[in-house]
């Protein structure tokens, strides 16, 4: 491993950490949505369609909790990398400030009774709260409605793609200056990457956290670009596949 990257702090690899598994299950999310369009496409035996819909449901909700509890965590050790390493201040500080929005979504998570009182905790609910129908739809017309994507509402509070964009920005900064993924015969002289390079992801992470902050005030709507954000940035970082983190 490079000699740059076992000097990195803990909290470089816990923010890593997080990141990582908050991008895993950004993924898995979307996944989940695949299930769901499956089994309303072939809902076979009627009489356990319901449990088998609620179940994938409940699935896709610990999901968004994951997200949501793993981009928390990532906010408290940005805020610590920055204090111990200035050149990464900008970028700790538009990952803390765009995801924010994450806050509120706490106190909402703790305590749905409110919202189990205005809708009973049902599906069409939650399907229009996640931005899947218009507010004004009826039912589900067709199972392509159910298709998780970078619009999807995490917890009501914030578009999924611009949440996954600002995370994998963050995470191919840290491994590109620290190296953490470096595999065992990578060489030991790797030289550290320069000012302009972090520089260059603290504009990339500003561009995610902008078009999470018009996200958030506009009806969630499919992204029409079929290149997102994320895939450029890992592009211009060369991000490559890593293990996990131990």
């Amino acid at each position: 491993m490079a000699a740059e990257a076992s000097r990195a702090p803990l909290s470089v690899y816990m923010l890593a950490d997080h990141l990582d598994a908050a991008l895993a299950a950004g993924e898995d999310l979307i996944a989940g949505g695949g299930a769901w369009r499956q089994l309303v496409d072939t809902p076979g035996n009627m009489q356990t369609f319901p449990q088998r819909q609620r179940a994938i449901v409940e699935d896709i909700r610990a999901l968004e909790l994951m997200v949501v509890a793993r981009i928390l965590k990532a906010r408290d050790h940005a805020g610590a990398l920055a204090q111990r390493d200035t050149r990464f201040a900008a970028i700790a500080n538009l990952f803390v400030s765009g995801t924010a929005v994450l806050l509120d979504a706490v106190e909402d998570c703790g305590d749905a009774t409110c919202s189990d009182f205005d809708t009973a905790d049902g599906l069409m609910a939650y399907v229009r709260s996640r931005g899947l129908i218009a507010p004004n739809a009826a039912a589900i017309e067709n199972a392509a409605q159910l298709t998780i994507d970078d619009s999807f509402l995490v917890t009501r509070k914030a578009a999924l793609g611009p949440l996954m964009d600002m995370a994998a920005a963050f995470l191919d900064a840290l491994e590109t200056h620290y190296d953490l993924f470096a595999t065992e015969d990578a060489g030991d002289g790797v030289d550290t990457v320069s000012q302009a390079t972090i520089e260059s992801g603290a504009i990339d992470l500003q561009i995610a956290a902008a078009r999470a902050e018009t996200d958030m005030g506009a009806t969630a709507s499919p992204i029409s670009s079929p290149t997102s954000l994320r895939d450029a940035v890992r592009r211009e970082f060369g991000r490559r596949e890593r293990p996990p983190l131990n």
